[in-house]
């Protein structure tokens, strides 16, 4: 996971500014009138996010034509991010791109590796809907993280994945993420969380959680997979007679730079599996 700097929005200027795209003035007064509900909500987010306990905000069960607030639908609530925020001549448009031009490089935070196409919603509006705008909810996402979750959410704090404007220290300096290289000809890689001993056990229990809910180990593998011939042609062609420390080295070398710049990128985690692999540095790469 990769962190994000939270861009810090009014996030009542912003649900006025989603009320502003709905042009039946009625309509709109019935949101409008709901303001301090959403402000409340809002705040309620905000609070738990400081302790990391998102899963006790209640879910909403309710079908969309059920009045769940006021005189206002659950389905009005969620139309209110995908029709009047996402809406591209809506003035909440611009809130919407500068959410999601806010991820590094254009790098989904949930994976590091897929390119950010929407923005998916930490807790589910489906689930959710009073805080379907607010924008500390909204996190840049790529197509898999996004359609990958759905609408599912924890109701436990060790099953959270993690949140990129919130999670943030030893999530990110530390390393959690593994790899381990399987004896296959070619040699392929298994991706495993596995975090420091000192971890608190629910933060250890969320990186798993992390892993498993975007399904990034199945991912991770199918990116090595193109990598690892990259590699093998380049220790064939520069290293081919080198001792296996020597190739060891190499990879070790790779590992720190990109430990650098993410300690938890597929690529660390890949090149610290290689260079600790004596089956591998020893012969293991020729297959």
């Amino acid at each position: 996971m990769r962190r994000i700097v939270n861009l810090n929005f009014d996030d009542m200027a912003v649900y006025q500014l989603c009320l502003q795209g709905i042009s039946d003035l009625t309509d709109q007064a019935r949101l409008s009138a709901i303001s301090n509900s959403i402000h409340n909500q809002a705040s309620d987010y905000k609070e738990k996010a400081e302790s990391k306990e998102w899963c006790f905000i209640a879910a909403n069960h309710s079908n969309n034509d059920d009045v769940i607030i006021g005189a206002v639908t659950k389905q009005e609530l969620k139309d209110l991010y995908s029709t009047h925020m996402v809406g591209a001549t809506k003035p909440a448009r611009s809130i919407y791109d500068q959410l999601r031009n806010n991820a590094p490089n254009g790098k989904c935070p949930f994976c590091g590796m897929g390119h950010v196409k929407t923005l998916d919603h930490y807790l589910p509006k489906a689930k959710f809907p009073f805080v379907a705008v607010l924008p500390e909810n909204l996190v840049p996402s790529c197509r898999d993280c996004n359609t990958g979750k759905l609408t599912s959410y924890s109701t436990m704090p060790a099953e959270q994945t993690l949140h990129p404007y919130y999670d943030h220290g030893h999530f990110i300096t530390d390393q959690w993420l593994h790899a381990e290289v399987l004896q296959t000809q070619p040699a392929t890689l298994r991706f495993y969380a596995h975090a420091p001993d000192h971890w608190d056990d629910i933060s250890k229990q969320r990186v798993q959680a992390h892993l498993r809910d975007y399904e990034l180990a199945e991912r991770f593998s199918i990116e090595s997979n193109d990598e690892l011939p990259v590699i093998r042609d380049t220790l064939l062609q520069h290293y081919s007679f080198a001792s296996s420390d020597t190739i060891s080295e190499f990879l070790r070398q790779a590992s720190l730079s990109y430990q650098r710049l993410h300690a938890n990128s597929w690529q660390t985690a890949m090149y610290k599996a290689l260079y600790e692999s004596q089956w591998y540095c020893g012969g293991g790469f020729r297959n």
